[in-house]
């Protein structure tokens, strides 16, 4: 091994002195000195049983993304792996996926599939790297070097395939002065004409046109609206049409409705036993709390328990709440001013 090293050390200041001189040395000592630089020795190659390189898409553009595919054929009892590797001149993309590997075992053999994403950031010339595969199994570590090729390069700016140099793309022109024909002052002298037109239609309007008095329409009281419904109820009879159900489901909501505007408190979303509670608090004049219990009871079967009123339980419904409305309802003064008085005035004109 010293004797090899002497060797090495006596080429070198030869060929500083009279240019490069080859001075053999065999494996065993080549071997022992690369163990003494550190250098690992280079794996035999190994032999897959088939071999194939995909690249799509076969034809490119700066800046477009390139998929490739190799699958390798091999023993079963061999495990082929892709270590890192150079993709120059491509690139990995940002953001791609990391290289996979797929292994699909067939009848006496094995298909291990590799996939990369690349991309073609400045090169003219792009090709496939060159990959080399790592190796185990029963015959030890070994390696496979898949030479790459160069891929069809499609340039968006160079000519390519004209007939004359004028053909070809030279890049964005400089800007020409177009002419164009403005119809502005004609758009504003036909705004003008319009709103002179318009001042002179309302000023004649105004002119002819006569003041007529606004007839003022008095807001129904909240009691007389719900002693109208009632009515309306006995003109309309349902009952007599096989809807009792639903002519009491309507009484309910009237009478709810009345006694939640006269008491202020929201009546139709309650229970029978929450409105019971709530009238027993607020303590109505007029009202016959047990009465309305009774009635409110009555209800509830006819409306959940599906009870159907007769002719005469429903006329008797109608006029146990026009009793409550009457017994309950407000005093009020009948207006002689106001909007009365111009609704008087306007119908005596």
């Amino acid at each position: 091994m010293i004797a090899a090293l002497l060797a090495i050390l006596l080429a070198a200041e030869l060929q500083g002195d009279a240019g490069t001189v080859v001075v053999p040395i065999s494996a065993p000592a080549a071997k022992a000195a690369n163990a003494d630089a550190g250098v690992a020795p280079a794996l035999p190659e190994a032999s897959p049983l088939g071999l194939e390189l995909k690249v799509e898409p076969e034809e490119i553009t700066l800046g477009q993304h390139i998929i490739v595919k190799l699958s390798v054929e091999h023993d079963a009892r061999d495990v082929y792996a892709l270590p890192g590797f150079d993709p120059a001149p491509l690139a990995v993309p940002q953001g791609a996926p990391a290289p996979t590997t797929s292994r699909e075992e067939l009848p006496g053999k094995a298909r291990t599939t590799f996939g990369l994403t690349l991309v073609d950031l400045g090169s003219l010339e792009p090709r496939i790297p060159d990959l080399v595969l790592h190796v185990t199994g029963p015959d030890g570590e070994r390696s496979l070097t898949v030479r790459g090729r160069p891929i069809k390069f499609k340039s968006l700016v160079k000519h390519e395939n004209q007939g004359a140099d004028d053909a070809a793309h030279h890049g964005p022109k400089p800007p020409v002065q177009v002419m164009i024909r403005s119809f502005l002052w004609v758009a504003v002298l036909a705004g003008l004409l319009l709103l002179a037109a318009a001042i002179v239609g309302i000023y004649f309007w105004r002119k002819r046109a006569k003041i007529v008095p606004a007839k003022v329409v008095p807001e129904v009281p909240y009691d007389d609206r719900a002693l109208e419904e009632l009515r309306r109820l006995r003109v309309e009879k349902p009952w007599a049409r096989g809807a009792g159900r639903a002519a009491i489901f309507q009484l309910s909501e009237i009478v709810r409705g009345y006694l939640g505007t006269r008491l202020a408190f929201n009546a139709l979303d309650l229970t029978s036993e929450e409105l019971v509670e709530e009238l027993k608090q607020r303590r109505l004049m007029g009202l016959d709390l047990p009465a309305l219990a009774e009635e409110v009871q009555w209800e509830d079967l006819v409306k959940f328990a599906k009870l159907e009123p007769t002719t005469e339980e429903c006329l008797r419904g109608v006029e146990r709440a026009e009793s409550i409305i009457h017994h309950t309802r407000p005093l009020r003064t009948t207006p002689t001013t106001g909007a009365a008085a111009m609704v008087a005035k306007g119908a005596a004109t």
